[in-house]
């Protein structure tokens, strides 16, 4: 028989289909776009008007330029509710965590220093998560966003180029704090992958024997990345109704065992983790204890497996009897 040890499925929703958030990121992309070109307009007619030596103050306002923030990104705007990523920032750049840059830093004195570590964001969408983390954070270490959504990698490389996102910008005491400025402003790597397509890659298999196409952004001779974020796309996965054939699995009456997409996600997740790395996940849609139970359930008996190794803490509330939270973080570490 089937096993069905994962929590219950979520009822399918728009907000779990690939046609949703191009169609979100096409729009939001056109807007910036727009944005650009009265900006432009408005600088053309400023120079004008400083010639000629007038500007009138309805001109003025329309200076004022408006970034591409969150609030209205139907994926993270949950999460900016809960202050989610400035409380994931902190947990990765706090002392107890062991790759945070405190205890990464360059010895520059000594010419030796700590390996940076190198961070994945599945499901980027406008790559604010990864911007935070290196303006904010001081991560100086290979950053790459990925998404299934072109138009989202393609506005998160332009607001990349045009600082065009609050994340993007720091105080001004921050600027060029540390001999290792230069390696702050490295570029973050965005790419258009889609993680449940694994036809296309093998993540686990450094010498690529079986002829599979590579992608030129994965650290195969390190087995994975340091760190692995994921903020929502785990939920956006459990809302789509798409299913997979499971080849490994079969019914009662010896048929191929038809699985929602959501039950493959961990393990493939769990597979762009270096061995000894970290995946940070976070939900508002899974308690806590359904989110472990996601991420470690396949693995439980295996020597390569998920275990927790931390956790966010973020207010908690009291309804119907139970207590609870809005958003929830886990930090897994993979084992040996």
């Amino acid at each position: 028989m089937t096993e069905t040890n994962h929590p219950t499925h979520l009822s399918p929703s728009e907000l779990g289909t690939k046609d949703y958030w191009e169609t979100f990121y096409a729009r939001t992309l056109a807007h910036l776009s727009q944005k650009q070109t009265q900006s432009q307009s408005t600088d053309r007619t400023d120079t004008n008007d400083a010639q000629d030596g007038r500007k009138g103050d309805d001109e003025e306002d329309d200076d004022d330029e408006e970034d591409v923030d969150d609030d209205s990104d139907p994926g993270t705007s949950w999460f900016s509710e809960y202050n989610a990523p400035d409380k994931v920032l902190r947990f990765l750049t706090g002392e107890e965590f062991p790759l945070a840059p405190v205890n990464t830093k360059v010895d520059t004195t000594g010419g030796k220093g700590g390996e940076q570590p190198s961070i994945l964001d599945l499901g980027t969408g406008n790559g604010s998560m990864l911007a935070l983390l290196r303006k904010r954070g001081h991560f100086r270490g290979e950053m790459v966003g990925v998404d299934y959504s072109r138009a989202s990698v393609e506005l998160a490389r332009r607001l990349q180029v045009l600082r065009a996102h609050d994340a993007y910008l720091t105080d001004s005491e921050d600027e060029g704090e540390g001999d290792d400025g230069e390696e702050e402003e490295k570029e973050i790597r965005f790419e258009e992958w889609d993680i449940l397509r694994a036809e296309g890659w093998a993540l686990a298999d450094a010498d690529n024997g079986g002829g599979r196409p590579r992608v030129d952004w994965f650290p195969y001779s390190r087995g994975g990345f340091d760190i692995v974020l994921d903020k929502g796309t785990f939920d956006a996965v459990s809302l789509s109704e798409e299913v997979v054939e499971d080849a490994e699995r079969k019914d009662g009456t010896g048929k191929t065992v038809q699985r929602r997409v959501c039950e493959t996600y961990p393990g493939i997740a769990r597979r762009t983790v270096r061995k000894g790395g970290f995946l940070v996940v976070t939900s508002c849609n899974w308690t806590e204890e359904e989110l472990v139970q996601w991420f470690t359930r396949e693995t439980a008996g295996d020597e390569d497996r998920l275990v927790v190794w931390g956790r966010v803490e973020y207010p908690r509330f009291r309804f119907g009897g139970r207590e609870g939270q809005g958003v929830v973080t886990v930090c897994f570490q993979r084992v040996d």
